[in-house]
C-alpha cells in the first residue's frame, strides 16, 4: 500500500513514462502504460504483478533485484488494442520505464532518462545520479579508467591512478609487465 512516506515506484514509473512521451507528442494513457511497465518487470499483465505476493511496489530498490527487460514488451505490445506504444521504438521505451522505476537523482532529485546507478555493482548501487549532476558535479563523482563512461563512482572511491576498487592496480606493471613494455620500447626504438 502506497502512501506519501512510501509512494508507489510503479505509479511513479507509470507518470514519468507518460510524461516523457507526452513532451514528445504521444498521448499514452494510463492503462496501458500500467501494462508496459508491468511487461518490462516481466509480467503479462498489471493485474499479475499487483497479485504477486512477493512484489513490493513500495521498494525504491526494486531494480536491484528484479530481472527487467524488453522481452515482454516485444511480445505483448503489439498484441494490444491500437495504441501509441506500438509506434515506439520499444528499447527506447524500456529505457523510460527504467529510468522511471530507477530512484530519483540524489543532486537533483529529479528523475531522469540518463540516471545511472553509482559503482560497478548495479545490483547494490551506492546511490543514483543524472550524467547532467554527475558533469556539473565533478569533485563529487569520477569515471573509472578501466570502465569508462559507462560507470560513475564517487569521486572518493578513485584512486589517485584513475581506477575504481574493482580494477585497483591494474595500471601497475608487474616485474615480468614491466620488462615486457622495456623489450617493446626498445624493439619499436631499433625498428
Amino acid at each position: 500500500m502506497s502512501d506519501k512516506k512510501n509512494p508507489d515506484v510503479i505509479d511513479a514509473a507509470v507518470e514519468f513514462l507518460r510524461e516523457y512521451y507526452r513532451a514528445r507528442g504521444e498521448d499514452i494513457r494510463p492503462a496501458h502504460a500500467h501494462a508496459a511497465v508491468s511487461h518490462y518487470l516481466g509480467y503479462n499483465s498489471k493485474i499479475a504483478l499487483k497479485s504477486d505476493s512477493f512484489f513490493d511496489s513500495t521498494d525504491v530498490d526494486l531494480l536491484n533485484y528484479n530481472e527487467t527487460g524488453i522481452q515482454k514488451l516485444v511480445e505483448c505490445v503489439p498484441r494490444m488494442k491500437p495504441n501509441p506504444l506500438q509506434r515506439l521504438d520499444l528499447e527506447r521505451v524500456g529505457r523510460v520505464i527504467y529510468a522511471g522505476l530507477a530512484p530519483a537523482c540524489e543532486c537533483c532529485n529529479e528523475k531522469s532518462i540518463d540516471i545511472t546507478p553509482l559503482g560497478y555493482e548495479e545490483r547494490e548501487p551506492d546511490g543514483w545520479v543524472c550524467q547532467d549532476c554527475a558533469s556539473r558535479y565533478e569533485e563529487d563523482y569520477a569515471f573509472c579508467r578501466f570502465c569508462g563512461e559507462d560507470y560513475i563512482y564517487r569521486a572518493a572511491d578513485i584512486n589517485h591512478r584513475g581506477e575504481c576498487p574493482e580494477h585497483n592496480g591494474e595500471s601497475v606493471y608487474d616485474v615480468e609487465e614491466e620488462e615486457d613494455m622495456d623489450s617493446l620500447a626498445e624493439y619499436l626504438q631499433n625498428h
